[in-house]
């Protein structure tokens, strides 16, 4: 029962419209979707293709190892962690040192056209009203990860009303 219990806690809890970021620096606010799992937009849904480059195979282990990770606002470690430093963390992890924040993240990739997306690239969000203020990083066939202020490290599509209404640029690092 208690099990239950704290799974439908969880649940509700994830479904909040809580800020997505607050604090200094990066301010990533916004409502969150009405729903929290990925909804069908009427398109096919399929899975991310596999990554194919050596680096592409070492990301992946890493962002397989934070997947569930809570989000916290400032944290950089798998006991907590936001966004900018989830991003940070899985380029590290091959060897690529990135800014901390997604603003500055953004300015400093390669600018990427959102059909132009490919596995590893960064995906920029506009969740305050001012600016680049989320991000997450480019699976394929739409899919993306991220460290959701609700629900911690998790997988959505791009093409999520919340998402694909809030969506900025695209940029690379590899």
């Amino acid at each position: 029962m208690k099990k239950h219990f704290f799974l439908l806690f969880l649940i509700l809890a994830g479904c909040s419209s809580a800020p997505v970021y607050r604090g200094t620096g990066v301010n990533c606010r916004g409502p969150m979707p009405a729903s929290c799992g990925v909804v069908s937009t009427g398109d096919e849904v399929t899975s991310p293709p596999n990554p194919s480059t050596s680096i592409e195979h070492r990301m992946q282990g890493e962002i397989d190892s934070w997947m569930g990770t809570p989000y916290v606002y400032g944290g950089a470690s798998k006991s907590g962690v936001d966004c900018s430093a989830f991003t940070q963390a899985v380029y590290r992890s091959v060897g690529i040192d990135i800014p901390r924040r997604a603003s500055r993240q953004s300015a400093a990739a390669q600018t990427v056209s959102r059909n132009s997306l490919r596995y590893g690239d960064l995906i920029f969000f506009n969740t305050s009203g001012s600016g680049i203020s989320h991000c997450g990083i480019y699976l394929g066939n739409g899919e993306f990860v991220h460290a959701s202020s609700s629900r911690g490290v998790v997988r959505d599509m791009l093409n999520h009303p919340y998402y694909s209404s809030r969506y900025v640029t695209g940029g690379r690092f590899l």
